[in-house]
């Protein structure tokens, strides 16, 4: 159990993120502005293979990325960190199967007052990488963050009746209607203010695309796996906001398919990917 004067306690006062969002083990520091954890080992969901689904890599690494960043600075106050920007690479010897929670090891500076950024890794227990994430956020403290996000009321939130997702095909691929963002989405992501996490938008925009790739080529029930990835986030996803994926097949490359797309929110792009 964590208090204020743990690794985790001190990070989880700076971070504006909570469990269970926050799911990282054994959380502590390896020297100035490096920190490390254990994650727990999350199967990936078909049709994505490999040894954790990117999006879990993402999510726990910009987390990781952000504990770092924040306990460099000279004080307790909690600040919000935007995952802006972020490359995700995998290994090329990565093993497609590993057992047991994973290790992981970031690295956090400042490019100005209000800009980080983070360089991650993840580990087999055994100590084979597999993944590196490279992370920039935006930092804003909490009245700076309340400014430019207006209010919502949750209850009328959690009154809204979930949807089935709807998929249609496009001039260049396929849109995929999700449906209003729940609550439980958002949980423990900000917690004074439920949005979707940046990672799980990304994530549902990687499957869409994988559908596309599937759509575009005439396949059915292919597997695929995410080798390299580039995101951006331009806003944020709301609780109770209608979040559509659109995305395209760009083109082959060696070895593999290139894939874009856009998550919207409300009409409102809040993120790109090219995977």
């Amino acid at each position: 159990m964590s208090d204020d004067r743990t690794v985790e306690g001190r990070a989880l006062e700076r971070i504006s993120v909570a469990r269970p969002y926050f799911d990282l083990r054994d959380l502590d520091e390896a020297g100035a502005g490096i920190v490390n954890a254990t994650i727990p080992n999350h199967p990936t969901r078909a049709p994505e293979a490999g040894a954790i689904e990117a999006a879990q890599v993402a999510r726990h690494l910009a987390i990781l990325g952000s504990c770092a960043a924040a306990l460099t600075r000279d004080d307790d106050k909690r600040h919000h960190y935007l995952a802006t920007r972020a490359h995700y690479t995998r290994m090329a010897n990565a093993p497609n199967e590993a057992a047991g929670p994973l290790r992981a090891e970031a690295i956090g500076s400042w490019i100005d007052r209000r800009t980080a950024r983070a360089l991650a890794t993840l580990s087999t227990a055994d100590g084979r990488t597999l993944t590196l994430l490279d992370v920039e956020y935006t930092v804003l403290a909490p009245r700076m963050f309340a400014r430019l996000n207006p209010s919502i009321d949750r209850a009328a939130i959690d009154r809204i009746e979930p949807e089935a997702e709807r998929v249609r095909p496009t001039a260049e691929g396929l849109e995929v209607d999700a449906g209003p963002i729940p609550l439980g989405m958002c949980a423990g992501h900000f917690p004074d203010y439920p949005a979707a996490p940046v990672a799980i938008v990304m994530g549902h925009l990687c499957r869409a695309a994988g559908l596309t790739m599937a759509h575009h080529l005439g396949l059915d029930g292919q597997r695929y796996r995410i080798e390299e990835g580039r995101v951006e986030a331009t806003g944020l996803a709301i609780a109770g906001q209608r979040l559509v994926l659109r995305a395209r097949y760009a083109r082959p490359v060696p070895g593999g398919h290139r894939l874009a797309g856009q998550a919207v929110a409300d009409g409102l792009v809040v993120g790109e990917v090219d995977v």
